[in-house]
Formats: C-alpha cells, sequence, structure tokens
C-alpha cells in the first residue's frame, strides 16, 4: 500500500498514520485480551453506521466511478481493505450494482462425486446449500457476477508466462464466445 500526501496533510501525520497501520498489521495496537485486541480508531477517518456508510465509502474511495473507468491506473491507486470476507463480498456486490451494462452470472459446482462406503453421510454432509455457502480466501464465491470494464483480480496461476498470476488484477473488455 502507497500513502500520499492530501491537501491538509503534513509530512509528521502520514508518517504517525503509517506506523498505525503497520502496528494494526503486525498485532501490536491496542490492548490484548484473550488473545483479541480492541483497537481504538479516530473518530476522523471512522465512518458511522448509517444507511449509507457503504455508499459513501465507495463514492470516498472511488469518486465519480463511472466516469473514471477508461483511466488506466484508476483501481490500481485506490483500494478499500476490509475486515472479513463477508465484508468483501458486500463491496463487490455493490460496485457490479453500480457499473452499467448487462451482467453475467457464473455458478460454481455444488456436488460432491461420493465414494461407494459412506455415500450417504458425504451426501448429506456436503449438500449444495453447504457447498453454496463455502466463503473462504482463494476461492471466488458460489455466484460471481461479472460485467464489462470491470475490474477483476485472478486468485490462482493461470499462465505464469504471460503475467496471468495469482493477484494479477485485469479489466474485463468485452465479452467473447469461446
Amino acid at each position: 500500500m502507497r500513502l500520499s500526501l492530501g491537501e491538509n496533510n503534513n509530512i509528521q501525520e502520514l508518517r504517525n498514520f503509517a506506523e498505525w497501520l503497520l502496528k494494526i498489521g503486525d498485532g501490536l495496537a491496542g490492548d490484548a485480551i484473550d488473545g483479541e485486541s480492541i483497537v481504538h480508531i479516530p473518530s476522523d477517518i471512522l465512518i458511522k453506521k448509517s444507511e449509507t456508510a457503504l455508499d459513501d465509502l465507495i463514492d470516498f474511495v472511488y469518486p465519480d466511478i463511472l466516469s473514471n473507468l477508461s483511466i488506466e491506473n484508476y483501481f490500481k491507486d485506490r483500494v478499500i481493505l476490509a475486515p472479513t470476507l463477508d465484508c468483501v463480498t458486500d463491496v463487490n456486490n455493490k460496485m457490479t450494482a453500480g457499473l452499467l451494462g448487462q451482467e453475467r452470472v457464473y455458478l460454481s459446482s455444488d456436488s460432491v462425486c461420493a465414494e461407494e462406503g459412506n455415500m450417504e453421510f458425504e451426501l448429506d454432509a456436503f449438500s449444495p446449500e453447504i457447498l453454496n455457502g463455502i466463503n473462504c480466501s482463494g476461492l471466488p464465491p458460489h455466484k460471481l457476477v461479472l460485467k464489462v470494464d470491470a475490474p477483476v483480480m485472478l486468485l490462482q496461476n493461470i499462465d505464469q508466462t504471460n503475467g496471468l498470476c495469482n493477484g494479477t488484477r485485469c479489466k474485463l473488455e468485452e465479452w467473447k464466445i469461446m
């Protein structure tokens, strides 16, 4: 992550903020109680809980998003960090819904190849509802909604020699039938 000076910042404020962020990331900020920490966030950077809090955050980080989709570094220079994967899903869904154009929905596989031994147990333990509800790092969601101009990030190495590696950010340019 890169921090840059805003209009009203000074270099010492930026250094203090960067050190505070690093302490949070290293687990050194806050009071540790039973393996958990309580971190006090300054009120001037806290987004208050409201009906429009997520919209306000997206508008702040990605101002005038529809007009800036064609700018090459627009998404590269911005990011929303989220504490849980459920929050990431909410942000992604909200941002995708705000993009113009037709969406395409891709669903994951939701069945298990059961072995002969404990087939009934496996079918009960891995029902489609359970498989569709899995939300963990490194896996796309069960329902992936995409639109043209949407930014996407690769989760696996597809073709390293051509730069299609885990973490590569791309933008969907157009739908092509393969």
